[in-house]
């Protein structure tokens, strides 16, 4: 078993065709046919069913794909890392990152921020949003940007917070909810609600929507699959959206966020392992999101 057997196996189930592998590997047909059957003849098991031009996976080729998919990736990263290292005399930094409306306003503030206190430093961005435990652990990021839930069952994972978590409401301008101070779950009852589909949410999200879920029913919930479509919903006036204050655009045109009576959930900060031990970038980090932070969130949404 080989590096090229792996890869031209993962290629040819990400694109379902061998012969779109073959394309992206620069590779011939037969040869990525070739890689394949040996892979299973090494491992002794068929991996791919082969039938009128269409592959699927067996269920031992679906147990098999995680396994190689991590495998390769970790050789990809660590020879990426090496390599920069290497050829590069600036710092790399592996910043995981979830794509929330918040951090695409407060990421550019603060990588200028970085910049200026340390113009040796390369920052990466990696999209953790399911897996972040794993890509810290896996040391395919140096540092997340995340909810403390996601990474708090690791001993070795340190936390420090930048926004004490709690719900708000994203409420069209005009409406009544919107000149509201604080909304309770009695103003939200016969409103229809728009919540994340899990699939796509924070594990934090995911845990509070079900309780809020639990205290005010499915009847008027709908799920839509991001961020961007709830706030096209709620700007239009067809209802109102929960979400976390750490993932809301409070510099958003069209939308007031007010905050929910509901109790506290996990804070927003950064995570890290105890293994990192460059404690000067981790103290330019944070000073730069907390700086950052305050220039788009609102004082009462911090605290």
């Amino acid at each position: 078993m080989n590096f090229t057997q792996l890869k031209c196996f993962i290629k040819a189930v990400d694109n379902s065709s061998f012969t779109i592998a073959a394309e992206r590997l620069n590779f011939s047909q037969s040869a990525v046919s070739k890689n394949i059957k040996d892979l299973e003849n090494t491992v002794g098991v068929t991996l791919i069913n082969r039938a009128h031009h269409r592959i699927s996976l067996t269920n031992a080729g679906r147990y098999f794909y995680h396994v190689a998919r991590n495998v390769v990736d970790d050789m990809d990263y660590t020879v990426a890392y090496l390599q920069n290292q290497k050829n590069n005399t600036e710092t790399l930094l592996r910043v995981g990152v979830c794509d929330t409306p918040l951090e695409q306003k407060v990421l550019p503030i603060f990588l200028r921020k970085l910049r200026k206190s340390d113009s040796e430093l390369n920052v990466q961005f990696v999209f953790v949003l399911k897996n972040s435990i794993g890509e810290l652990l896996n040391h395919h990021v140096d540092v997340c940007i995340i909810a403390r839930d996601d990474v708090d069952i690791v001993p070795d994972v340190q936390f420090e917070s930048l926004i004490s978590g709690h719900f708000v409401v994203a409420c069209p301008e005009d409406s009544a909810l919107a000149k509201k101070e604080l909304v309770t779950l009695n103003d939200l009852r016969d409103e229809n609600i728009f919540l994340i589909d899990p699939n796509s949410s924070l594990n934090v999200q995911i845990q509070y929507q079900n309780l809020l879920i639990q205290d005010m029913g499915t009847q008027n919930v709908k799920f839509v699959q991001d961020y961007m479509t709830m706030d096209i919903y709620v700007k239009a006036g067809w209802g109102y959206g929960i979400l976390p204050n750490f993932i809301a655009d409070y510099q958003a045109n069209g939308a007031s966020y007010i905050p929910v009576d509901y109790h506290e959930i996990s804070p927003y900060g950064v995570a890290y392992m105890d293994s990192f031990n460059n404690k000067a970038v981790l103290e330019k980090i944070s000073k730069a999101l907390k700086s950052a932070i305050r220039e788009v969130v609102p004082l009462k949404n911090k605290s």
